[in-house]
Order: structure tokens, then C-alpha cells, then sequence
């Protein structure tokens, strides 16, 4: 007689398939012990009547259990689950804010090989750093036209990737009198090249629109009083680490504000394509002082280094000047498979087929997360969940401590403000791995204290609902 499995069943909510949910919640309860290594699993035919799926959905999750190493099947006996468990677990990676994985293999293969058949190769040792040819270029701009009006490639020049634009900008601005302003929790990206290049950084006060107007002009008074120049960079769509989003009166509030104040503009546009069809752009409000930056490696692949820049005409020189100082340029085999996806339709497919995605992923966030508070779902790939530096710092730890990789806590830029947060990546795991790990960082924000909207009972509960 077989021993009866000591596991309560349960199906893990979201919205993948049942049998990806069941093999969640399994491997879940692997790796917190409740279910033993070496235990046997229920028969399927009565974990099927037990959870009122059919029997191939059960035969679906146990499979993917398998291929994951993480349960096998004996002959008369059943399936049990690996008795290594728990020293052979994956770490999931929630750090690195890249998008879900939808370039396949035979996609990107075929593209590099209509492009070994069309490649001229008087062409392509032509020096055309850093601006491509126009036809690039104009393919580039329309494409961008979708989420930014103004786009134009009159002004464009491409970089190695959005972070390279970023830097490029702040290079050919660099001055003792320049004052970079920014969300009080700021992109760590810019942190990072400001403190390379001695920029000093100032913090903006948000609510959950983004930058507040009336916080903006303070701080352009006080820079001025200082007989400093003001420079703004903004996140206006998905603001990494925050995930918040401006509204068009918002984006046209600060637009004013800067004309007014002479203020320059960087605006990080990577995230455009999770904005609303109706957005506006500060580039199409002010192109006199705006430096727009996009990248194709934020929507399509890390793997496809083209970022793009646009700026003002009379900036242009001097930015290539930069980068021929610099030594650095984008892929020329970016911009060839960039070009030619364009052309074909398949950059536009590409582009829904990710922001499709990501929609998914971020619902199943907001249902693993919806009784915790301070969790902020955005549109992109990234979430926020907002807390002081050392409840960030512990949660970070006890993550680490369960195989979850997690992007150190957020420092605020305003002084004696212990805000902070913790941002959760969710584009780079797969959607199993995903929905498992922000279960346990919901899980642990309860234990450690964070969830101040729910006890860990009622967390437990809405979790096997």
C-alpha cells in the first residue's frame, strides 16, 4: 500500500496557466519545508479530484517539476520531490532590470543571416560614427514617432545603449556652475556617472505623479541664488527605482517651469512604450533645451546595444565630440538588425508581444502584493516597494538569504530622509520563478514588519485563495 502524501494541496494565484500555478505552489512549499526532501507527492488522479483540475494539468505541472530538477518519478511508486531540495535551489535574479525574454533563437539566427547576405563590406568599414547613415536614422525616427512626436533624425545620434546617451550628455555638460536635479529617490545610473564626473545632485520632492512642480521651482531658486545653472533629468514613464509615471498636465506643468527657468532637460524615455496612447513628451514641449534618450536594449534584448539620442541642433558638435574622445560607439550590427526589424514589422511586434508581457507580470504582482502596503505597481518591468533604508536593508538580506537577488535599497537624495525602498525586476525570471520569489519577498515584508495592511495570516490566506 502506497504511504499517503503529507502536502496540502493548493494553486498558487496569478494568471498563468493552472499548471504552471500548481508547480509553483509546490516548489514553494519545497523550499519553506513544508514539504519534507524525498517526500512523495499525491497521486495525480487524486490531486486532480482533490483540486478540481483535470488530470493533465497535474500531469503538466509534475513534468515541468521534473525538468526543473526539483521532483522525479519512480515506477510504481509515484513522483517524489529531490531530497537536495534545498542546496541545489536556482537563485532568481530580480536585480537586473531587463526585458522578458521573447527574441527566440531562430528570430535572431535568421535575421543574422539575411544580414551576411546583404552586407557590403565597403559599406559597412565606412567610418559613419556616431550618427549611422540617414536611412537608419529616418527608420529610427519613425519608429519613435509612435511615442514621441518630435523625434527627428536631423538631431539623432546613437550610442551604446541609453545609460552610454546619459553619459555622453552629462559629459558635454560638465561645468563647476551645473546643478543636476532629480526624483528624491533617484535613477542609480545617474548617481553613479554624477559622482564620476563631480556633478552635484540635488533631490525633488514626488507625490505619485512624479516631480512636484512647486518643489522644482524651489530648488531653481536656490541653485540660482547659488549663481548655479539647473539641470533636470527625468523618468517621465515607469521613473526607475519608483515605477511612477507623469500625467500630460504634470509633464506640461514642469515643462513651463523649465522655459521659464532656463532649466535644461534630460529626459529618459526608455520605458515609452508602456506609456498611454495620449502622452506627450517634454521633447515635444521644449526641443530648444531637451536631450531625449531611448534604447532598444531597454525593450528588446540587453544584447542589442543602440541607444538613441536627440538633442538640440546646436548641441550636436559638441556631443560628437564626446564620443569620438570617448572611443565608444554603438554595434554597427545593432543598428543593422535594428534597421532591418523595423523595416520588416517585426520591431513592432517585438515591442507588443513585450509590453503584452510585461501587463501580465505586473498584474501578477499586483495580486501577490495587493494587501501590502507601499507596494508600487507600475507599467514597465520594474515594482517598487517603498520603506525606511533599514527595513530595505534587512528585507534585501533575508531575500538574499532565500535565493532572491534584489537591487540594494533605494538612498534619498534629500538630507535626513530615511525614505528607501526595495525595486523588484520582473522582466529577466520566468513567469514561475517570478510569481515564487515575489511570494516569498510578500511573505517576508509581513515577518519583517513592512506589511503594515496585512498580518502574515491574512497574507497566507489571500496567497492559497
Amino acid at each position: 500500500m502506497l504511504m499517503k502524501s503529507p502536502w496540502e494541496p493548493w494553486i498558487a494565484p496569478g494568471d498563468e496557466p493552472v499548471y504552471q500555478r500548481l508547480a509553483a505552489a509546490i516548489a514553494e512549499d519545497l523550499v519553506n519545508g513544508k514539504i519534507a526532501p524525498g517526500s512523495r507527492l499525491p497521486a495525480q488522479r487524486d490531486l486532480s479530484y482533490r483540486l478540481g483540475v483535470g488530470l493533465g494539468t497535474v500531469t503538466k505541472a509534475y513534468g515541468l517539476l521534473a525538468r526543473q530538477g526539483l521532483a522525479s518519478s519512480f515506477h510504481g511508486r509515484g513522483m517524489f520531490v529531490t531530497s537536495k531540495i534545498l542546496t541545489t535551489r536556482k537563485m532568481v535574479d530580480l536585480s537586473l532590470n531587463v526585458p522578458p525574454n521573447v527574441i527566440s533563437e531562430k528570430l535572431l539566427s535568421g535575421t543574422l543571416a539575411s544580414l551576411a547576405t546583404t552586407i557590403d563590406a565597403d559599406t559597412y568599414r565606412a567610418c559613419t560614427f556616431p550618427k549611422g547613415t540617414l536611412d537608419q536614422r529616418m527608420a529610427v525616427a519613425g519608429w519613435l514617432q509612435h511615442y514621441c512626436a518630435s523625434a527627428d533624425a536631423e538631431r539623432m545620434i546613437f550610442c551604446n545603449g541609453g545609460q552610454h546617451a546619459l553619459s555622453t550628455v552629462l559629459t558635454a555638460l560638465v561645468a563647476p556652475d551645473i546643478c543636476l536635479a532629480t526624483d528624491e529617490l533617484p535613477f542609480p545610473g545617474l548617481v553613479r556617472i554624477s559622482h564620476l564626473l563631480g556633478i552635484e545632485l540635488v533631490g525633488i520632492d514626488t507625490d505619485p505623479e512624479g516631480l512636484l512642480p512647486e518643489a522644482l521651482e524651489r530648488i531653481a531658486c536656490e541653485v540660482a541664488s547659488r549663481k548655479k545653472r539647473l539641470v533636470l533629468f527625468t523618468n517621465p514613464t515607469a521613473q526607475n527605482p519608483t515605477g511612477r509615471t507623469m500625467s500630460r498636465s504634470r509633464i506640461k506643468d514642469i515643462a513651463v517651469i523649465c522655459q521659464r527657468r532656463d532649466i535644461l532637460i534630460i529626459e529618459d524615455d526608455v520605458y515609452a512604450s508602456f506609456a498611454a496612447h495620449d502622452r506627450i513628451c517634454f521633447l515635444d514641449l521644449a526641443p530648444e533645451r531637451t536631450y531625449y534618450i531611448n534604447s532598444f536594449a531597454t525593450l528588446f534584448t540587453p544584447g542589442l546595444r543602440l541607444g538613441v539620442l536627440i538633442a538640440p541642433s546646436h548641441q550636436l558638435d559638441n556631443l560628437v565630440r564626446v564620443l569620438r574622445a570617448q572611443g565608444a560607439t554603438d554595434s554597427p550590427i545593432s543598428r543593422l538588425i535594428v534597421h532591418k526589424w523595423i523595416a520588416d514589422g517585426v520591431a513592432s511586434h517585438i515591442s507588443r508581444t513585450t509590453s503584452a508581457e510585461a501587463a501580465v507580470r505586473n498584474k501578477v504582482a499586483a495580486s501577490i502584493f495587493s494587501s501590502i502596503s507601499d507596494a508600487w505597481i507600475g507599467s514597465g518591468f520594474h515594482m517598487f516597494l517603498s520603506m525606511r533604508h533599514s527595513a530595505a536593508f534587512a528585507l534585501a538580506s533575508a531575500a538574499r538569504e532565500r535565493g532572491i537577488m534584489v537591487t540594494d535599497p533605494a538612498v534619498s537624495l534629500s538630507d535626513g530622509n530615511d525614505q528607501s525602498g526595495i525595486r523588484l525586476c520582473l522582466g529577466g525570471p520566468t513567469r514561475l520563478e517570478l510569481s515564487a520569489a515575489l511570494r516569498e519577498i510578500a511573505t517576508l515584508q509581513v515577518q519583517l514588519g513592512q506589511g503594515t495592511k496585512a498580518t502574515a495570516k491574512d497574507l497566507g490566506d489571500n496567497m492559497n485563495a
